[in-house]
Formats: C-alpha cells, sequence, structure tokens
C-alpha cells in the first residue's frame, strides 16, 4: 500500500507540472503483452488509454444481447479516434466507463443500441455531464449496421468499400474489424439467405460504393446475397476460426505483424473494443476459441523479431498458453475424440449440448431426451461453427427431470441430467423514464417480462398473470408491453409531475415499481420516420395492382425515446385521418397509407399501402406523410407506375422440327415499359396481334396464345400445309406486334408431313426361349411396351395415343411354323384369334405350343412389319416389299429336359409401407405400390427361360408383421394366374419407432421336372412419404376417342364412348380416397412417384372451364365431385371441358375433352 501511495504521490506532482499536455500525450510507446481489467468495461478502458484518443467516444453494451448492436462499430470508432467503451445493464452509468469519460474530456458519444439496451436513465446521465448523445441503435442489428455506416459517411467518411458480415455469427466481423477500420470500410451484417431491407436501402442510397468483402462461407452468406453486393470478394473457411484466419492471409499486404491482438471468439467483447487500437497500427485480430488456433502458423511466421502479442481481457478469456503459442506458432493440437462438454437448459422449452469440438457430421449425432423413461420429440438446430446443438421442444418441457443421450453413429457419447423447472417471471422491467398522455388525456408506458433463463417472455400467459397498479387510475395491457393508464374520474394526467406504477406477480412474487416523469407534450411518439417501401414479391408500386399491399418500414420512437412498433403507440402517436381515422397523408387520391395490426403480429403497427385506380395515363409521384404530435412530420417520396402493358414480344425460334399440319409450341418472351416480364395469359392474350399462326386453316381455337393451369400463357403455331411428295420445306412466316409499335418476326421452315420411317423392338422386353405353353406380349407401351416407331425427323411418333400422322401407321406380326402361334391383344388384354397387329393400345401375344410332337421344329422366327394401315392386307397377304421397316425375332421352345434352374428378378427399390385402412384385405392403392419380381427358369447355358403360367406355387416372407403377399393374382401381362408375373408383395405400417425394414421374398416352384424349387430375393419398405415425380393423364384411344397432336386434347368420337367413359360417378383420377379403383375408366389423373409407383393419390381435380363452341359458359357443363364426375352436360358437338389434375406438391396436368359428334 505504501508503494501505490507513493506511486499515486508522483503521478500527482507530475499531473501539476504537466498540467497543460493533453491526455493523450500518455499514450504508450509499446503495447503491453495484455490489456485487461477484472470487467469488460475495464479492459474496454484499459484499451481506450492506449489508443491515446480524446473528445468523443463509441459507447456499447458489454451485455450478451447488446453487444451485437456494436459489432460493427469498429470503423465508425477508428474514423473518429474515439474509443468503444462499454455499458452494462441497469439504469446507472457503469463507474469506470463513466471515469474515462471524465478523463478523456469526451464531449460526444455515439450509442450504439436503443434505449431496451442501454437504458435513457443512463442517456440521460450522459447529458447531465455535458455530453452530447448520438444514438446510432436500430430496429435490429442489421439496421444498426447500416446506422453506424451512414453515420460515417455523414461525418465525411469517403466510403467506397464495404465488408459483409453474416448478423448471427459474431466471430466473423469481428475477424474483419480492426483491417475495415484501418481501411475506413463500413461493416454491414446480412441473413445467409437475404439482405435486410435497411441493408439494401443504405446500399441503394451510396452508389459510390463499389467493391464488397464478404466473410464467411456459403453456410453463413449464400451465394445469392453475395450477388447482391457490388463486386464482392469471398474470404472464408470451414469454421468460423478458419475463417479469422483466411481472412489475415487475405489481407496481409495491408496488415503490419510489429503488434498481434488476441482475443476471446466466444465472448467477443475484448475484440470489439480493441479493433480501432489494432486498426492505429493495422494490425490483426487473433481469435480464440481457448486453443491456439491456426492461424498462430501464419502469423508467427510473420512475426518481426521485437513483434508484440497482446491479449485482449483477462486469462479467464485469453489464456497466457494461448498468447505464448501465438507468439511461437504453436498450434493446439486436435482433441481427439467427440465429447460432450455441457448439456444445460437455455429457456423453458430448450437444452443446449455443448461439444469439444465440431462433429464430423452433425447428421450423424443422435439426441435422445426423455422423461422418467418417456421418449421426449426434439428438434436440433446448431450454432455456425457446429459445436453446439439446441434441442428444441415444440412446447415448454414439463417440470421435472430430463436425460438426453447423445450418440453418433455407433458411439455413445454419454447421458446427462437436465432438471428444468417451470416457466416463471424472473424479473419485469419498467422501461419507459416518461409517462406519454395523448389528447384523449391516457398514459402509455412499456415494460418487459424475463424469465428464469433471461429470456424474454413479455408476449407469454406469464405475463398475463401480472397486476399493474397506480394511485393515478387503472392501468390494463391493451398490447403486448404497453401499460395503459386510465385516470381516475375528474382527474388529470398531465397534472402530475410524476406518476408511480407498481407491477406483482404473485405466482413468483416478482415485483417492479417506477416513477415515471409526466411528458408534457401530448401523444405516444416523439418521432417517427418512413424509412422505404417494400413487397412481398418486390413489386413496384403500380396502377392496377390494386388486391396488392405494399407496407412502408418505419422507425418510431415513444415518449421515452425506446425504438417501438406497438400498435396502441402508433396509431395513438400519430395524426390520422379517414372515415376509420387510420389514415396518413397522401398526396393521390390513387393511393392511400393507413396503420394496421402487422399481419405477422397483432400487437405491432404496420402502414399499409394499397392502390386504388388500374388505369392511369402516366407514372405519377406520390408523397406520404406521417405527422406526430411532437417532433417533425417524415416524408416518404414514391412514385406511382403506370399499369403494366405489354412493350415488347419476342417470338423464338423452336428447337425442334415441325412438319406439315402440326400444332407445335413457339417460345417468346414479353416485357412490360417498365422491364418486367411478362408470362400471364391475362397479360399477353388481346394485348399482342399475331398474324400467320394458323397454316392450315384448321381449328383456330388451337393456335396463339394458350392458358396454361397456373394462368401463364403458351403460344402455338398450327403448320401450313405441305402438299405434294417433294422433300423440300416450306416457309412460314410468324408476327408478332405490340400497341406500342414494337415488331417481332421468325419464318419457320416447315417440313414435309411426318412418316413413319423406322420400327424398333425392345429385345429387353422379349425373351427368346420360351417353355411350352408360355407367351408373351408386346405392344407401344399401353400394356407392356417393347415396340416403338420414329418419323423421318428422328422423333419417337406417339403410336398409342395415335397423335398426328401416327394413325396411318400399325405393326403387323407375322410366323411359320407349328412351334409358335401369333394373337392379337385388346387394350383390355383379351385375346383376339385375328391377325397380331400392334396399333393404338392393341398388341401383339407370342405363345408356345403345346406337346409338341419331336419331329416339330423348336425354333421359329416371327417377322414384325411397320407398314401403311392401306397396305394390311397386301402384307398379310406376303407382300412384304410394302412394308416401310421390318425386325425379326427367333424364339426356341425349350424342353422341359432343358430347363435345369431357376432365377427371381431383385427389387431395387424399397416398398412404400402404406398405412392402409382396410385391414388384412389388399387394396388397389396398396397393390400400385407393390412389389412384383419376375420368375423365370434357366438353362444350363444361365439363359432366360418364359415358363409357362402353373408353376408358380405360392409366395412367403419371413417378416409377415412388415410385408404381407398378394394371392390369387391374375398377371399384367401374362394375363394368368400362377404366372411368371402374378408374385406381388406390399409393405405394411411399420411401427413408429422404425421408418424401413428388411426380409426375404420366397416363391415355390413347380418345376419342369415336376419337383418344388424355391427361389429367393431380398426386399425392404418405407415409411418415407411418396413424392410426385410427375403426373400424366391416362387415355385409352381405342375406346372411342382420339388425341389432338401435342396430345393435350381429347375428342371423344361417339356417344357409346361418352357415356362409357364421362357418365356420373366416372372416377377421374387412379384411385378413390378408400384406396379402391372404383368408378376408373379409361380417361384419368395418375402421379408417379418417388417409389416409382402410382399408388400416391393427387390433391385433386379441378374444373378449370367449360364451353361450347363459342367460347366459355357462363353456367358449368361438367363438375366434379370427390374426384369423380357429377354432372356432365356435353351435349353438343364441340361442347369441352378442360380438367386439371393437382398433385399434393403441387404438380400440375392440364387435358381438354371435347365432345366431337
Amino acid at each position: 500500500m505504501k508503494k501505490t501511495n507513493k506511486a499515486l504521490a508522483s503521478l500527482a506532482i507530475a499531473g501539476m507540472a504537466l498540467s497543460a499536455v493533453p491526455y493523450n500525450a500518455f499514450a504508450a510507446t509499446t503495447v503491453p503483452t495484455r490489456l485487461a481489467g477484472t470487467t469488460a468495461e475495464q479492459t474496454a478502458v484499459a484499451i481506450a488509454d492506449q489508443t491515446g484518443w480524446t473528445g468523443a467516444a463509441v459507447l456499447a453494451s458489454s451485455t450478451s444481447y447488446g453487444m451485437v448492436d456494436a459489432l460493427t462499430a469498429g470503423p465508425l470508432a477508428s474514423f473518429l479516434k474515439a474509443p468503444i467503451l462499454l455499458q452494462g445493464a441497469g439504469n446507472t452509468l457503469n463507474a469506470d466507463t463513466k471515469a474515462e469519460l471524465q478523463k478523456l474530456q469526451v464531449k460526444t458519444v455515439y450509442v450504439t443500441s436503443g434505449t431496451a439496451v442501454i437504458s435513457q436513465s443512463v442517456l440521460d446521465q450522459l447529458s447531465g455531464m455535458g455530453i452530447s448523445v448520438v444514438s446510432l441503435g436500430g430496429n435490429d442489428r442489421f439496421e444498426t449496421s447500416a446506422n453506424i455506416a451512414k453515420e460515417m459517411i455523414k461525418l465525411g467518411a469517403s466510403v467506397s468499400k464495404v465488408a459483409v458480415a453474416y448478423g448471427w455469427s459474431n466471430q466473423d466481423a469481428l475477424s474483419i474489424a480492426s483491417i475495415a477500420s484501418a481501411a475506413n470500410e463500413p461493416i454491414l451484417l446480412t441473413e445467409k439467405d437475404s439482405v435486410p431491407s435497411s441493408v439494401q436501402s443504405f446500399l441503394a442510397s451510396n452508389s459510390n460504393i463499389t467493391s464488397s468483402d464478404v466473410i464467411g462461407g456459403t453456410g453463413v452468406i449464400s451465394d445469392a446475397v453475395k450477388a447482391d453486393f457490388p463486386n464482392a470478394t469471398r474470404h472464408f473457411g470451414t469454421t468460423a476460426y478458419d475463417t479469422n484466419n483466411q481472412v489475415i492471409q487475405d489481407f496481409s499486404s495491408s496488415l503490419k505483424f510489429d503488434n498481434v491482438y488476441v482475443a476471446n471468439g466466444n465472448t467477443g467483447i475484448d475484440a470489439l473494443a480493441g479493433a480501432p487500437l489494432a486498426a492505429q497500427t493495422n494490425s490483426a485480430i487473433v481469435l480464440t476459441d481457448g486453443t491456439v488456433p491456426a492461424a498462430a502458423t501464419f502469423v508467427h511466421s510473420k512475426l518481426g523479431s521485437n513483434g508484440v502479442v497482446t491479449a485482449l481481457g483477462g486469462t479467464a478469456v485469453v489464456s497466457d498458453a494461448v498468447r505464448t503459442g501465438i507468439e511461437s506458432g504453436t498450434t493446439t493440437p486436435a482433441q481427439g475424440d467427440l465429447a460432450v462438454t455441457s448439456v444445460n437448459a437455455v429457456s423453458a422449452d430448450a437444452i443446449q449440448v455443448k461439444f469439444n469440438q465440431a462433429p464430423a457430421d452433425t447428421s450423424k449425432v443422435a439426441f435422445t431426451v426423455t422423461n422418467s423413461g418417456v421418449p421426449v420429440t426434439v428438434s436440433a438446430t446448431w450454432n455456425s461453427d457446429n459445436t453446439v446443438a439446441t434441442l428444441n421442444n415444440s412446447a415448454n418441457f414439463a417440470e421435472g427431470t430430463y436425460s438426453v443421450d447423445v450418440k453418433t453413429d455407433s458411439t455413445d457419447l454419454g447421458s446427462s441430467n437436465v432438471t428444468i423447472s417451470q416457466q416463471k417471471i424472473a424479473k419485469i422491467n419498467i422501461t419507459s423514464s416518461k409517462l406519454a398522455i395523448t389528447q384523449d388525456g391516457i398514459g402509455y408506458a412499456s415494460f418487459t417480462v424475463l424469465d428464469q433463463y433471461g429470456n424474454d417472455i413479455t408476449s407469454s400467459y406469464l405475463a398475463n398473470n401480472i397486476t399493474f397498479q397506480t394511485g393515478a387510475g387503472t392501468i390494463t395491457v391493451p398490447t403486448t408491453g404497453v401499460l395503459k393508464v386510465t385516470p381516475n374520474a375528474s382527474t388529470n394526467l398531465i397534472t402530475f409531475p410524476t406518476v408511480g406504477i407498481t407491477g406483482y406477480d404473485s405466482t413468483s412474487g416478482v415485483s417492479a415499481s417506477a416513477t415515471l416523469a409526466t411528458s408534457t407534450a401530448l401523444g405516444t411518439l416523439s418521432s417517427i420516420t418512413l424509412n422505404n417501401l417494400t413487397n412481398a414479391n418486390n413489386a413496384a408500386l403500380t396502377a392496377a395492382d390494386t388486391s396488392d399491399t405494399w407496407y412502408i418500414n418505419y422507425s418510431a420512437k415513444d415518449m421515452s425515446g425506446n425504438d417501438t412498433t406497438d400498435y396502441s403507440l402508433v396509431s395513438g402517436g400519430l395524426i390520422l385521418s379517414g372515415a376509420n381515422n387510420d389514415q396518413l397523408s397522401s398526396s393521390s387520391p390513387y393511393v392511400t397509407a393507413k396503420v394496421v395490426r402487422d399481419p405477422s403480429d397483432s400487437n405491432k403497427a404496420a402502414i399499409q399501402v394499397t392502390v386504388s385506380s388500374d388505369n392511369i395515363q402516366n407514372d405519377l409521384p406520390v408523397t406520404i406523410t406521417a405527422m406526430s404530435y411532437q417532433g417533425a412530420p417524415s416524408t416518404l417520396n414514391l412514385t406511382l407506375k403506370k399499369q403494366s402493358a405489354v412493350d415488347s414480344f419476342n417470338l423464338m425460334a423452336p428447337s425442334y422440327n415441325i412438319a406439315s399440319g402440326e400444332l407445335k409450341e413457339i417460345p417468346f418472351t414479353a416485357y412490360d415499359q417498365n422491364g418486367k416480364q411478362l408470362t400471364k395469359y391475362s397479360d399477353l392474350a388481346g394485348n399482342v396481334t399475331l398474324s400467320g399462326f394458323d397454316g392450315s386453316g384448321s381449328d383456330a381455337s388451337e393456335v396463339g396464345f394458350q392458358r396454361n393451369p397456373d394462368g401463364t400463357a403458351s403460344l402455338f403455331v398450327r403448320a401450313t400445309t405441305v402438299s405434294g411428295t417433294s422433300n423440300q420445306s416450306v416457309p412460314q412466316i410468324l408476327t408478332a406486334s405490340t400497341s406500342t409499335g414494337k415488331f417481332s418476326t421468325i419464318t419457320l421452315n416447315i417440313q414435309p408431313a411426318a412418316k413413319a420411317d423406322t420400327f424398333s423392338l425392345d429385345n429387353t422386353k422379349v425373351i427368346t426361349a420360351m417353355q411350352e405353353g408360355a407367351n408373351e406380349r408386346l405392344d407401344f407401351g399401353e400394356n407392356y411396351g417393347g415396340l416403338a416407331v420414329k418419323d423421318q425427323y428422328g422423333r419417337t411418333m406417339d403410336m398409342t395415343g395415335l397423335t398426328g400422322n401416327a394413325g396411318n401407321y400399325e405393326v403387323v406380326a407375322t410366323t411359320t411354323g407349328s412351334a409358335l402361334s401369333l394373337n392379337g391383344i385388346e387394350s383390355d388384354k383379351t385375346t383376339t384369334t385375328a391377325n397380331a397387329i400392334a396399333s393404338g393400345g392393341q398388341g401383339i401375344e407370342v405363345v408356345a405350343g403345346s406337346n409338341l410332337a419331336d419331329s416339330v421344329s423348336r425354333t421359329q422366327t416371327v417377322n414384325f412389319y411397320l407398314i401403311n394401315k392401306a397396305d394390311e392386307s397386301a402384307v398379310l397377304g406376303g407382300d412384304t416389299s410394302k412394308a416401310i421397316d421390318s425386325q425379326s425375332v427367333t424364339f426356341s421352345v425349350v424342353k422341359n429336359s432343358d430347363i435345369s434352374d431357376y432365377s427371381i428378378d431383385s427389387v431395387a427399390n424399397p416398398i412404400y409401407a402404406f398405412d392402409s385402412n382396410a385391414g388384412s384385405a389388399i387394396t388397389a392403392q396398396q397393390d400400385d405400390w407393390s412389389a412384383n419380381p419376375y420368375v423365370y427358369g434357366k438353362t444350363s447355358g444361365g439363359a432366360k427361360v418364359m415358363m409357362a403360367p402353373g408353376f408358380v406355387q405360392g409366395a412367403y416372407v419371413d417378416d409377415t408383421k412388415d410385408f404381407s403377399v398378394e394371392t390369387n393374382v391374375t398377371g399384367s401381362k401374362s394375363a394368368a394366374t400362377n404366372a411368371y408375373d402374378t408374385v406381388k408383395v406390399v409393405g405394411l405400417k411399420l411401427d413408429p419407432t422404425v421408418s424401413s425394414a428388411k426380409a426375404n421374398l420366397t416363391v415355390t416352384i413347380k418345376g419342369a421336372d415336376g419337383l418344388i424349387h424355391t427361389v429367393t430375393t431380398p426386399i425392404s419398405s418405407s415409411s418415407v412419404d411418396p413424392v410426385a415425380k410427375t403426373i400424366a393423364v391416362h387415355s385409352d384411344t381405342t375406346k372411342g376417342m382420339h388425341l389432338s397432336d401435342d396430345g393435350n386434347t381429347i375428342y371423344i368420337d361417339n356417344a357409346t364412348a361418352m357415356t362409357n367413359e364421362l357418365s356420373n360417378g366416372a372416377l377421374l383420377q387412379r384411385n378413390n380416397t378408400d384406396e379402391t379403383n372404383t368408378g376408373r375408366k379409361d380417361i384419368y389423373f395418375y402421379a408417379t412417384d418417388s417409389y416409382g409407383s402410382k399408388g400416391m393419390n393427387l390433391a385433386n381435380v379441378y374444373v378449370v372451364d367449360s364451353g361450347t363452341v363459342n367460347g366459355s359458359s357462363a353456367t358449368p357443363l361438367f363438375t366434379i365431385a370427390n374426384g369423380k364426375v357429377d354432372t356432365n352436360s356435353l351435349t353438343n358437338k364441340g361442347d369441352y371441358v378442360v380438367l386439371s389434375g393437382v398433385t399434393t406438391d403441387g404438380l400440375v396436368a392440364t387435358v381438354k375433352i371435347v365432345k366431337n359428334y
């Protein structure tokens, strides 16, 4: 103590001798190896002393929830030559900070938080010290960063570059802080996937900013956000500490390594205060998580022989080992195995699990939470470093002790017990310093409520239990966090100099009291600023958008200077007009701005802007003015743009050939006068003049703009007819013009009519070795597949729908011999002994003879001929010269003695474990999700043999709880029972604790040798819900209907087809909601799902339009109920209905059905 007194006496003498010397003359020339105090505020003072700056200071919050506001303050502090000092929670200015302000003779303080964080009482104390206070706090951390940047520019900083950091990871902003501070480079904060409006507004109003440094990888700032910043360069690493290392290396050319600072990246507060000091000497700040980070290696390589590494903060935040490790370049070795370091409750509905390092793959970390052995469902979210997982419950945890078990892959990281007490009120804060008085004599004040975890629960039900009282009247809570004081009868609140308010929660026993000065000015707002106009679709304010809504982003302060968006305070603090007394002043009769309750939070006020006119002649200027009872009015200047109209229209040449008479889509682009792309049918039809699109003079309703189900437009052309036999194309000129005089034209080279040119047979669909009595079937895809035809342009022709010229062709099959016979197959799979012809839904069957004599040749060739239908008789009569193309397949009818083994197809995809309501019965919908592996014979050489029906004796699974084998199945191809394609197995509902199951499927076979054989294949199931991948419309053109060229219109050609397909009760989707397909005809919608199956139900089937040849009918001609035809009034030729099927994930298919007789 004596030594200290002597030192103080010496300093006093020196002070008297040098009293005229400014304080900054005492700044040390050599930075010590540690700058620290016992508190964060004292550490900031130590750093401030080192800077030597006087006259101004930046005041930031030292609380964990408040320091985020000051993350971006470093560049402003450096520009002002103002140290960053700290203030904790509470209503009293921190003593160490106060003393430093006095010592540095500070006249101006820039405050980085609003009064909810640094109280008005503290600001009042600063003012009482003769200090001018400049508040930079915004509504959130993003707006605060923009406000700080604005202030730099306002004070004269030359800013051409900004740094960009993720707003929810303090380390990235701290990594760039000293570098940006030295370069007068403001730091802006952003969300990962969107740029906050306040930051957008700042960038838009500062065109001098031409480049950006984006700090962090795509895990924190997406490439889309990066693209929104001018000439952005990304600096990043795998973790925040790797990013810190990379930033130091990327900017090493502008850094000096005489001094290097190290701060704790988890607390961050010391790095925040140290940024201006580090900027003085162009020094880097290395961040540590308690270990010596990888950055130490690079820093050590650059550190001069006399270089100093300075720890910011005490040894509790930066140990001596870490400081010396960075000095020597010795990094902390890897921590070894992953371990859980702590498990704690952080709120009434969340448990936090901390790890010693980031897991290699967070998706493989499993958390099991139980309460007295009962599982509790939680969802895990990770911090940006993947070192902390927060387990969130959908509601508050019940009071009790919870076991939290953590596993990664097969490694158990142990269990921890967490005791969660019932959520309760721990603190009531009356945040107002003044009682605002409205013109009606009502008083308003604000309050917040915290629970035992420090979380704001003002909006929770617990806050409703607080009783507020005042001797001046009664208190109610009209909106969250707002107190309404209604004076006693014959009492005027404004006559009271102060009003005392108490709040008491009887459950927790917590109370609070405050004595508020009564505002002498009327109103609940001290100021309001209109910032900018926003729209959910980023749409400009435009006439004709009378159903659209815009909102004005604003900043408002209550009478105590606190930021507020409360509906009661905002609506009560503005001078409003209109029938409902809710409108701001607008200079245009077409634009209305009014105060409404925020759609996302009814406690908050939003300023809604709507347009009432759909037709103006020119863009109009609009001024919105907000006037409070106090403060200056705020105006926002807008432009009401003229309604969107087609200005330019560009036809584009298609990438495919178009042949004579074909209906094809033409790509295009269209833009309005504002450069906005137009795609809606309503915007284009009737507003663009088209010419040359109906080349063949057919149905004009098919050409031009066509409405898509989603309201967009497609453009179709009917190709001109190319007559004659020449191969010469014919030009067809298409033109489009707009009312603004802009013109577009393209020339199509219409090719001669499409003709069948080549025929192919898919050998994978054909088994050439057949047992006696076996059968195989082929068609164009209606039931079996295997056959395909292409035209002369290499395009596959629609031989099933018979669209375009496909209806002129067919494939006939012929053979000679006794080993095989051929049949025709109808689309309903019935057999006809007439000629074997494939066309539309019809197919060809090859049947192996039975009981063949030894003298019969067992090898026989089947010839397939692609022909014009007109040449059918001639080709069947033997004149194969008329065939357009041909293929041949040679089959062998194998003796039973040559069949030595058997095989079953593997089942690659899991079966959907459908939760059926039908009990043990297998429904049509379950069958659509079934696995259907085929069973074959095998020769000694390994060749597959198609077996005759009857050889399959049974099928079994070794897990009957999760799988079931179908019985009495008729094969979809063989049309027989006990055949190669009749083994089907379905997945049953799984236990809720599992999502998949596995089993073995075994099939018993009566072999060609008369003995019983077995084949086995593994199968699996999954309860993951199916997702639609495609949606389509099924139609059978053999049933009295045909398709249009583009396949989008079905023409019903006779009364029988109309009755059969579209009578009342006809099912228009593959399955009913009761899992049956009762009522399904030959026209229906279906989806193919992620299991490769067609079992998924649609969301719905809709009638989009119905009408006659003259257009849409005011009275619907066709209605649907529960996916079925309800009424059908298509009575005259040309009557139509347009149907759309929609999947649950938004896929849409549309078909037009026309009565054609």
